[in-house]
Formats: C-alpha cells, structure tokens, sequence
C-alpha cells in the first residue's frame, strides 16, 4: 500500500505558513454591512433621486496593509427621462463586486484606499403616459473608494466609506450614464 506522503507534507508546510500569521495579529478574514446612499451624479440621471444602498461583503487580508473583498448589494434610483416622451425611470440594481484594499493602520483606527470592478444586475421599470414596461441588463462598472474603521478588541469594527461609480447601462434601447457616489456606514466582524 502505497502512502500519500506528498500531499501530507504540502498540507503540513501550509499549516506551518498560516500559523505565524494568526498568531501576530488579528485574524485575516473579515465580514462587513454597509448600510447608505446612492447619489446620482452623471447627466443622464440629472434630477433623479438619491437612493438605498445596502452591501454585504467577505474578505481577507493576505498580507498587512492589503486585503481583497468580494460583495453583493442593492441600490436604486427614480426620476424622470425628458421625452418624447416623457418617461418615468426607476433603476433597481444589484451589484456583484471584486475589490483590492490598500490599508494604513495607527492604532484601533485603519484608513484605506480601494478600487474594483463589479457585473451590475440593472432592471429599468419604465412608465410614460401610453405604457409601462420593464427591462433589464447586466453591465460591468468601476469603482475607486476611501474608508475608515475603528477596530474594537473584540474583533468588531465600526466604520464609513464612499466611492465612486463608474457605470453605464443599456436598457431600451439606449445607454444610460449612472455614475454617481456611494456612502457607507459599516460594521462588520472579523475572523
């Protein structure tokens, strides 16, 4: 019978890899919610609403000062398209992100810097004076974005971030710029 001997041994070099870096600091994974606004800022959205956001993401840190995360969220927005004619929008959008964090601790408190790319699941409820109608797009965006958190001994955090948003959708026939700031409070708990 033969013994995997191999395998063993890579698992055990791993092992040994990881453990320093739990033991010298605070565990690398985290989970955070982040509860805010979307604020319109692109012409093709002029005079739309602010609206909801809401995001939960997971990430880790792979080494100090630097963290990827991944996050699926909502937001939305309503206004009115100048015609002919005239039309009601209300966007709902669900974004899947990927971001890389660059981060600068002093003390509890941790500043950061991020950017990313995400697919945006956008549905566009339309109405005008002869119909209401609905249609939908997935778009790829990006994003760049500045934080802070205030990190407690109990491995909870407390913070705030806002990004920018860099998208453009095609729903009915026509693109729609929906650039626009997204701001955040977040808590979140790592492990």
């Amino acid at each position: 019978m033969r013994r995997p001997v191999l395998p063993v041994l890579v698992l055990l070099a791993a092992l040994f890899q990881v453990l320093p870096c739990i033991a010298a600091g605070p565990p690398p994974n985290y989970v955070v919610v982040k509860l805010g606004g979307y604020f319109p800022m692109a012409s093709d959205v002029d005079g739309f609403d602010s609206g909801f956001n809401g995001e939960v993401s997971i990430g880790r840190y792979l080494a100090p000062g630097f963290a990827v995360e991944g996050g699926v969220g909502y937001f939305q927005t309503k206004g009115q398209v100048p015609g002919p004619p005239a039309a009601n929008h209300e966007f709902e959008v669900i974004p899947v992100t990927f971001s890389v964090r660059g981060t600068i601790p002093y003390g509890p408190y941790e500043a950061y810097g991020m950017g990313g790319v995400g697919v945006y699941f956008v549905d566009d409820q339309r109405t005008t004076s002869f119909s209401i109608g609905s249609d939908s797009a997935a778009d790829v965006g990006l994003h760049l974005g500045l934080g802070g958190k205030y990190n407690m001994e109990n491995n909870v955090f407390f913070g705030l971030e806002g990004k920018y948003l860099w998208l453009s959708t095609g729903t009915f026939g026509s693109d729609t710029r929906m650039d626009g700031a997204v701001l955040t409070a977040n808590i979140g708990y790592r492990f």
